[in-house]
Formats: structure tokens, sequence, C-alpha cells
């Protein structure tokens, strides 16, 4: 009998759970961050000038410092235009939209949707005048905030503890869940599958593995079922083979092997070579019939000219003389010149 399965390495659904709860956890420390995020994205809370309407604002501004226009995505058509101040009154040339290659984009907490739009870069320190202008005779009311954004704004959100706190149980959270996927996984690759039965050879059930580790063992254990039934086996095998004799009785029935006899008359070519046969593929098909070409008479040029002449009708006709064939001509000068003489003499 198999010892019991041991179970299965706890620290996968460990990790799972401990994953599952930091996540939710994370998720409610963040959503009590609101403050902490609106003071980094909401441009109605880090806004340095607020335009309303067709009215106009001045603030200092700094060298290749980034400044934006933020409206409400329902804002109506406006123009905002940026003019440095020089002195006590402003410039006559208003300062060119440069767009910041920045990757800050307005938002709130409460969903309030907010667009840029526009965008200028400083070219030196100094006081700017910011005003904007309705396209349209009759615009609703509207606000336009400006905004200051620096390269370094993400790092304002290590500024606050809470939010940092959050972010970090969630990122455990998403660490925890994948390797507790992992380690169930290698579990899962580990164990057998199904059962390992050990049958002797008379069909009877000696034993039963029903996990790795006792498989392994039995495989290290030499007084092991296993092994037990492989040396039976093997010494089986060493007794049917220990006179030399070989049965080959199941070979010559399937064909397999040839007799005495069958190799005796193959050496002597008595028996013919077995040759595969293979059936005509066009038996079926009929034979054609090939028809012998019909030989026509010769004309003879000469009778027909005879003909229209009105000669003899024996003009024409040649007389055959019978030829002598060479072979026998050979044969009788051969018969003259043998004399039965030459061979008396011999």
């Amino acid at each position: 009998m198999a010892g019991e399965v041991p179970g299965r390495s706890p620290w996968a659904k460990r990790l799972a759970i401990a994953g599952a709860l930091f996540l939710v956890l994370g998720a409610i420390l963040l959503s009590s961050q609101d403050e902490a995020i609106d003071a980094v994205t909401d441009p109605r809370v880090i806004s340095i000038a607020e335009l309303q309407d067709d009215a106009s604002a001045n603030f200092m501004v700094e060298e290749k410092g980034c400044y934006m226009a933020v409206v409400k995505t329902s804002a109506p058509a406006i123009e905002v235009t940026l003019t440095p101040i020089i002195g006590s009154a402003a410039a006559s040339e208003e300062l060119d939209p440069k767009t910041c290659f920045s990757d800050w984009s307005p938002m709130a907490s409460d969903g309030v949707t907010f667009e840029i739009h526009e965008q200028w870069v400083a070219q030196e320190d100094g006081e700017m005048t910011a005003s904007s202008t309705c396209s349209k005779e009759s615009c609703e009311e509207y606000t336009v905030w400006m905004v200051h954004i620096e390269e370094t704004w993400p790092f304002e959100y290590f500024e606050y503890s809470g939010l940092i706190f959050g972010l970090g149980i969630c990122c455990l959270g998403f660490i925890f869940l994948p390797i507790a996927g992992l380690l169930a996984y290698a579990a899962r690759s580990n164990a057998v599958h199904g059962s390992f039965r050990i049958v002797g050879e008379d069909g009877e059930l000696l034993h039963t593995y029903e996990n790795q580790d006792d498989l392994l063992l039995a495989l290290k254990d030499k007084s092991s079922p296993l092994h037990q039934n492989a040396e039976q086996s093997v010494q089986q095998e060493n007794t049917d083979q220990g006179d030399g004799f070989v049965d080959g009785s199941n070979d010559v029935m399937q064909g397999t092997m040839m007799t005495t006899e069958q190799v005796y008359a193959f050496v002597r070519g008595d028996s013919p070579e077995a040759v595969e046969v293979i059936e005509d593929p066009f038996a079926d098909t009929a034979t054609p019939i090939q028809k012998s070409p019909v030989k026509r008479k010769a004309v003879n040029t000469s009778e027909i000219s005879n003909w229209d002449t009105g000669g003899d009708e024996d003009v024409g006709k040649k007389t055959k003389s019978p030829v002598q064939s060479k072979a026998k001509q050979s044969k009788e000068k051969k018969s003259e010149s043998s004399d039965w003489s030459v061979w008396d003499d011999m």
C-alpha cells in the first residue's frame, strides 16, 4: 500500500491571498488621497493665474519655463495670448506658442475634464500678461487657468507619504500574484498526474504509486517491488535463452522467416525470389487496333506513255530471266573445287 500523498506547498496559496489583500488595501488608501492627486494634476489648484471671460492677468515667468493655458472641454472657442511686459507697458509683439513636450495632463478627482488650449516656453525671466478673447459674438462664461509645469513634476508625488504608501501596497499585490501563479504551476508540473502501477508477469497488481516522491524513493530502493519485478523479468529472459535455442516458429508462421528447405532451395536457384505482383492499372482499358498501311502499286510511266501513243501492249513488259542466287553459285563452285582425293591423301 502506498503512503499518504503529501500536500502541495502552501506558499502559492498564501502569496495569492496576500496579493489580493494588498491590492484591495492599496486601492482603499489611494481613494483617500484625492487631495494629494489634485495638488499635482488639477489646474484649479496649481494655477498661477485665472482668466475669466475677456479679462487679463499678469504673472512672473522663468527662463525656459513651460506655461500652459488650460480650459474645460466644454469651453467655447476662445483665443489666449501671452505678451511680455517691458518696463510698465506690454510689448508690441506677442510670445509665439511653442510645445513644451511635457507628459503632464490635467485631471481632477471630482470627474471634471480639462484640455490644454495653448502652450508657451519663456525666453527669459520677467513679467508676462495673459489675455483671452472669445471669437464669437455671444460667449458663455468660461475660465482659463494658467499653469507652470516643471520638468520634475512627477517627483511632487513623493511629498505625500499616504499616496506613496498606497502605491507601494498596490505594487506588492501586483508582485505577489504572479509569484503565486509560478509556484502553483511548478507544484503542478512536479506532481504525478494519475497513478503508476507495477504489474507482474501473470497480470497481478504488485504495487501502486500515487505521487512522484514515492516513485523516486522506489527507484532508489533496490528492495522495492519495482526492482524485484524487473529482476524477475531479466531472470526469466536469461532462463529462456540459456540453452541457445531460438524459437522462430512464430516468425515462420507470419512469413517473415524462411525455413531450412526454403533457404536451401533459394540458394540452389530452384525457388524464385518473391516479387510483389502489381496488377495492371490499365487492364480495363480497351486495346487500340492498329491498322496495317495499304500498299499501293507503283505506277509504270513507260506503259502509260505507250498507251497514249497507241503502241503495243507488250511494250514495257520486262522478261524476267532466271537469276541464280549468289549462294547457289558459290555452293556449286565450292563443290567443284572440292576433291575427295584430298581427303583420301590425308
